[in-house]
């Protein structure tokens, strides 16, 4: 085994250790593989012997030679930061310090995505019914079900029969990000197409899957990013949606945020019915652009 090896190895277990997701330390692993090659074939250093120095060097190499973005770079500095906690390696704190003074990674954010509204939701769905999918009225279901909740894809896509009242219209979502059950509600609109679909399940046993694919196992994540972005492609190219909106699977989420906080919502109940884990992420969506421009619209019309 390489040196890089055993540090990954050491990280990987103290990952397990905390109950964090396989996908997220495969992701966590994957970032931390660049930042060992860089320490070990160009720097000729163990991360234990690294100084401020030489992660000023190292984010050079992100900036200059991998061309990685701002946001890209803090997500390797918050990866830094846990990997030198958990090999309990004091190195990296000097550098961290510096980099909150000098505010290089400090409260750094970046909206990767807009929101969505009621008006281009429906502009979508009517797109993925109008498509000759076989699966075209499950992936609407899916989006209706994802605009109500305001979940996760992944949290909608591991529901199960026994997860669901679906005669009130109420789920419970376990196995979270945030490692916290909690439970959300759609309209009953929704619930009335979710139960038409639902008829048509290969598998109905209380630990089946509520959306399935032919084969009557889980529907994959990828699949309904691909239709939801298909779908805005076209629309897009039709004149429909604004070529200057970044609409992804992920905007509904934002968009429900959004939409609870403009009919007033107190803030602490979103966080709760969202699923943050902090009230900064709450924060975010309530100062987000879109929620200002509305406002200065509505100020506008009482002048």
């Amino acid at each position: 085994m390489s040196e890089m090896d055993v540090w990954i190895s050491k990280f990987r277990t103290e990952r397990e250790f905390d109950g964090i997701k396989e996908g997220t330390i495969k992701k966590d692993i994957d970032r931390l593989k660049v930042f060992l090659d860089y320490s070990f074939n160009r720097l000729n250093k163990a991360p234990d012997e690294l100084r401020t120095a030489d992660f000023v060097k190292y984010f050079n190499y992100l900036e200059n030679e991998r061309k990685n973005t701002r946001s890209t770079q803090n997500r390797y500095f918050n990866l830094l930061k846990v990997f030198y906690r958990l090999m309990r390696i004091p190195n990296f704190n000097d550098f961290a310090d510096e980099s909150r003074e000098r505010k290089r990674f400090n409260g750094y954010e970046v909206q990767h995505y807009d929101p969505i509204y009621p008006d281009h939701l429906n502009e979508i769905l009517l797109k993925i019914v109008e498509s000759k999918s076989r699966t075209k009225f499950r992936d609407v279901v899916m989006i209706r079900l994802l605009w109500d909740t305001g979940c996760r894809v992944s949290e909608v896509l591991k529901l199960k029969y026994e997860d669901c009242d679906l005669s009130e219209g109420s789920f419970k979502l376990k196995n979270t990000k945030t490692k916290e059950e909690r439970v959300v509600v759609c309209s009953k609109d929704t619930l009335y197409v979710l139960n038409n679909y639902l008829e048509y399940n290969i598998k109905k046993g209380s630990k089946d899957h509520v959306f399935q694919n032919l084969s009557g196992e889980m529907v994959g994540k990828a699949w309904i990013s691909k239709i939801f972005r298909n779908a805005v492609n076209e629309l897009k190219k039709d004149g429909k949606l604004p070529q200057n909106k970044k609409l992804v699977v992920h905007s509904l989420r934002h968009g429900r945020a959004v939409d609870l906080l403009d009919k007033g919502t107190p803030i602490d109940i979103v966080k709760e019915y969202l699923g943050h884990k902090s009230l900064e992420t709450t924060l975010f969506y309530s100062h987000s652009q879109e929620r200002k421009n509305k406002m200065l619209k509505n100020i506008q019309k009482i002048l």
